[in-house]
């Protein structure tokens, strides 16, 4: 009779939408992937086998999961068919991904099991464990293999080295990424007016710097590149890199728009430079997100680098990736409901828009839907 299993290590990811827990009982031990209660509708817990800790059943564990606990994995899916000794938790260590919607157990700084951000939207999970050498169709857990035959070793790496980059005292990140912004917006639209950190104090840095160039106020985010949003990779697969990472814009006619709904709008646009990570989503080309803080008649704003219509602006790339530079056009109700009509709507939103000749710059218009 089990007594239940011990909790080794519980840690949430950076905005506390998961939490990453080890457990062990006297039979198995297990990693898991829990979605926090308000992502519980949306996600299912995801679990990767670790080790078994006595010998191997030859046939499924099939009892174990009728009674409710952790199965262990058949003997011969395994690199210790007799069991191997009990984890020690204080060995036990972990790295989220720089998405934070996948993560991996470290043992001794060595990678033991990994749950990838992408088996989080899947309808086949998948985790892979370095003590399983083998596995069949119904498989959920796989072999991780040795290094540079999984590139799973690869994305454990690249996650270890850059969350030892954010923590490195002696050589800070943000300086010289928050430059690279500021040079590259002060080329386009003139010195700085005003920097506003939209980071909420929590990382990673993020700000967002207010320009002005010919009776128009320019709003752009520096920072929200630093992290890859969730979903992409598994939306994009080889192509991913050209889609994860984002940058927020905003421009808007002094002549239409008073100061004070001109800030109100910067406020609407700082408060979704996180949505991604605070929702497990992602942003794109044609999304719209409902806003309380745009003047009347408009009520949401539709994401578009297709709108703007300016001189070419090259973003810095932010660890080898492109980076998508946004601009948010408001909509009305009307409009955003036309977006949510049909799949990819707010492309041929985007289109009547661009008809119309409605660019990047946010003036007082009517209805086009």
């Amino acid at each position: 009779m089990s007594n239940g299993p011990t909790v080794l290590i519980e840690q949430a990811n950076s905005r506390y939408t998961m939490y990453a827990v080890v457990e062990q009982d006297e039979r198995t031990a297990y990693f898991y992937l829990y979605p926090a209660e308000l992502q519980s509708k949306k996600y299912r817990m995801r679990a990767c086998w670790l080790r078994n800790i006595q010998p191997g059943p030859a046939k499924r564990d099939s009892a174990a999961m009728a009674n409710g606990d952790a199965p262990m994995l058949e003997a011969h899916f395994s690199n210790h068919p007799e069991g191997k000794e009990p984890l020690k938790a204080e060995l036990v260590s972990i790295v989220w991904m720089p998405e934070d919607d996948g993560a991996a157990v470290l043992y001794d700084g060595k990678t033991l099991g990994v749950i990838p951000g992408w088996s989080l939207y899947s309808d086949d999970p998948a985790a892979y464990a370095a003590d399983c050498i083998e596995a069949d169709g119904n498989a959920i857990v796989f072999p991780l293999g040795e290094l540079g035959k999984n590139e799973q070793h690869a994305r454990v790496a690249e996650a270890i080295s850059f969350r030892e980059s954010w923590d490195d005292t002696e050589n800070p990140q943000w300086p010289v990424i928050q430059q690279q912004f500021i040079s590259t917006y002060e080329s386009h639209f003139g010195e700085i007016k005003q920097y506003f950190a939209i980071d909420n104090n929590q990382w990673p840095p993020m700000a967002l710097g207010k320009f002005e160039k010919d009776n128009i106020v320019y709003f752009l985010t520096m920072g929200v590149s630093i992290r890859p949003m969730p979903w992409v990779s598994y939306l994009y697969n080889d192509n991913a890199s050209a889609y994860r990472r984002m940058e927020l814009a905003m421009a808007v006619s002094k002549d239409d728009f008073t100061e004070e709904e001109i800030m109100k709008m910067a406020e609407g646009l700082s408060s979704m430079a996180d949505i991604p990570w605070r929702h497990i989503s992602w942003l794109g080309e044609g999304h719209t997100i409902a806003s309380s803080k745009l003047p009347a008649p408009f009520e949401s704003i539709v994401l578009s680098a297709a709108l703007y219509n300016g001189e070419s602006i090259a973003l810095p790339e932010m660890y080898g990736d492109k980076v998508n530079l946004f601009w948010l056009s408001p909509v009305t109700l009307s409009e955003r409901e036309y977006a949510h009509e049909k799949a990819n709507g707010g492309y041929e939103l985007l289109e009547k828009m661009i008809q119309e000749d409605i660019t990047h710059i946010v003036t007082k218009r009517a209805a086009i839907v």
